[in-house]
């Protein structure tokens, strides 16, 4: 016997006897299907047609289907086809045998009610997901051998006959019946003339769909079903296979680490995998189950069109959306997602999208994560929060991986920063540059630089025609001839660099030229230069100023102005620190960016 045929086989058995146990019990029926419950299951709130139609999808993989298919109905009068008039989730899953169809669609009718070995436990999932998009649905299905059984679920007729438990059993008795004609002429990856097993669910009235503004259209309904199931099952579609209206659901993993998944590839820029932890955790009942952690840092160009120009509404590519809709910790069940939710101890702002963590646990740990029967929600307990935050052995350590992504993000943000501002001007001298060239006739006399500074600029002239060569793969010779004469030419510039634990600027010679290097990891560029962009001109004369007092220095004086720089940096730090905080700096960046977006008519991103 094959282990497909011993799953069938198992999964019969076992709905044979729940049925047998429920006629015992009465049905369970009466007070179930009263008119305010009906009315309230509609209202369940779910996130969005994809997130409901995602009830139906872990129902189908729970019955061992390979293959999950979304297919839109038209009716005839529908000649445009712009909107669907039913919906179909079809899967080639172990199929449900006509006993049980009558309790898979009633609220609690579920063969597998604790089971913590699947995606489902509480067997709300397809009544609740059907009645929030459709008021009438019907469910075929088929174990391998038997024919295609069906029950018609019509939320009206069972309204009326809510106190009638006689009626209500006939209205949800199952009954021999054939697939509908627009579902077996569909050309898809399942061929249901072929099926050996399997369910279908047909949505027949759309009455709810119909009202959601961007959810209604068949091109923008196939696009969000497509980037939802891709998210939720980014860990299943490997070995299961899903598709809308014949396209194909690729993952889409919001840490952008799956090589096979969407927009993994979008531009040259990638994720970083980082190292995180793993822990158990006991449950009142005495078994162990396990919290995975996942993370991922996204540079700070990598949602950017052309990685090598400024962030912005004009410049971001696919990638952009889906580090704004899921920004805070990614929470999965089962490796499957269920909710993007804020840290407990510190705030996701916008910045903090290119900080990506997932947390995976057990099902056995229900308990700790709060799942709601929706599956779309989580409420962690106190006593989980501490295991996820805490950094001893046996914890998850997230507030210190939080803290190192965000300071390595800055760094990264500091470098791209650097390079990027040094590009401007190339071509053209800054207004500082040239300010200094045309006033420096009123310096009067200065030394000539002393054989120690000649070499040093020599040195450094070198260094950057070495550089410059390997990146053009000219001779290192002829850059230094066009470095000389460049130089030569421009005699002061402005250079940018991050270098951690140094100076707010730095002075240095190339050559004949006279230059600054402006520390973007330093406060003083943060909380000072970039904030006044008016000012940037006259802040650059005033260090080209002291800059040139100290290339010029020699002796006792050239030690006291390097000893001193590195004194006015530290003593600066601190002092813009007290006068700008980090977080007034995040509120005002925040805001800034908010202004941006909306002047742009764009939706800036935001925490979840």
């Amino acid at each position: 016997m094959t282990q497909l045929t011993m799953m069938t086989t198992e999964t019969t058995e076992r709905q044979r006897a729940y049925v047998e146990e429920q006629k015992t019990k009465g049905h369970g029926l009466g007070v179930v299907f009263a008119d305010a419950f009906l009315r309230g299951m509609r209202d369940i709130g779910y996130k969005n047609p994809a997130w409901a139609l995602a009830e139906q999808l872990d129902n189908a993989v729970q019955a061992s289907a390979k293959t999950i298919s979304v297919r839109f109905g038209f009716d005839k009068k529908n000649k445009g086809q712009a909107k669907p008039d039913q919906l179909a989730l079809i899967d080639d899953g172990n199929g449900m045998i006509p006993e049980m169809l009558g309790y898979a669609v009633r609220w609690g009718g579920t063969d597998r009610e604790g089971d913590r070995n699947g995606f489902g436990r509480y067997g709300y999932g397809l009544p609740s997901s059907a009645v929030s998009m459709a008021k009438r649905y019907t469910v075929y299905s088929k174990t391998a051998g038997s024919d295609w059984h069906s029950v018609t679920v019509d939320i009206d007729e069972l309204a009326k006959a809510a106190n009638d438990i006689k009626l209500t059993e006939q209205l949800l008795a199952a009954v021999p019946a054939k697939l509908p004609k627009w579902l077996l002429d569909a050309e898809d990856q399942i061929d249901l003339k072929k099926l050996a097993s399997g369910t279908v669910v047909v949505l027949e009235d759309l009455d709810r769909l119909r009202t959601l503004n961007g959810w209604i259209m068949v091109k923008t309904l196939e696009t969000k079903l497509l980037q939802h199931f891709g998210v939720i099952y980014r860990h299943w579609l490997g070995d299961h296979r899903v598709f809308v209206n014949g396209t194909r659901a690729l993952p889409v993993d919001p840490l952008f680490l799956m090589e096979h998944g969407r927009f993994f590839d979008e531009t040259p820029v990638r994720a970083v995998r980082v190292e995180a932890r793993s822990f158990e955790m006991k449950t009142s009942r005495g078994t162990t189950g396990t919290v995975t952690i996942r993370a991922a840092l996204l540079p700070p160009n990598f949602q950017n069109k052309d990685p090598n120009a400024p962030g912005g509404p004009n410049n971001s590519n696919s990638r952009f959306n889906v580090m704004k809709e899921y920004n805070g910790l990614l929470v999965c069940r089962e490796r499957r997602q269920i909710d993007c939710v804020p840290p407990h101890w510190t705030t996701f702002q916008n910045y903090d999208r290119n900080v990506k963590i997932e947390i995976d646990f057990d099902p056995e740990l229900d308990e700790y994560f709060g799942i709601t029967t929706a599956k779309q929600q989580i409420v962690i307990a106190d006593e989980m929060w501490e295991k996820l935050q805490h950094s001893g052995r046996g914890g998850g350590d997230l507030i210190g991986l939080v803290e190192d992504l965000r300071k390595r993000l800055k760094e990264m943000r500091n470098v791209i920063e650097a390079e990027t501002n040094s590009k401007t001007g190339k071509d053209e001298p800054r207004a500082s540059a040239l300010a200094m060239t045309e006033t420096e006739k009123f310096k009067g006399a200065i030394s000539a630089p002393t054989p120690e500074q000649h070499e040093e600029a020599e040195r450094n002239l070198e260094r950057e025609a070495k550089e410059r060569a390997e990146t053009s793969g000219k001779p290192q010779q002829e850059v230094v001839a066009e470095l000389r004469a460049e130089t030569a030419k421009r005699r002061w510039e402005v250079e940018f660099a991050a270098i951690p634990e140094g100076p707010f600027y730095r002075p240095k010679r190339l050559g004949e030229q006279k230059r600054i290097i402006l520390n973007t990891d330093h406060p003083f560029f943060a909380k000072v230069y970039n904030l006044a962009p008016e000012a940037k001109g006259a802040l650059e004369v005033l260090l080209l100023v002291l800059a040139e007092r100290e290339l010029e220095a020699s002796g006792d004086a050239e030690i006291f102005y390097k000893s001193e720089r590195q004194k006015w940096s530290e003593r600066l730090r601190h002092a813009l620190d007290v006068l700008t905080t980090d977080q007034a700096l995040k509120d005002r960046a925040a805001a800034m960016a908010e202004a941006m977006y909306a002047d742009n008519g764009a939706t800036a991103p935001a925490a979840d």
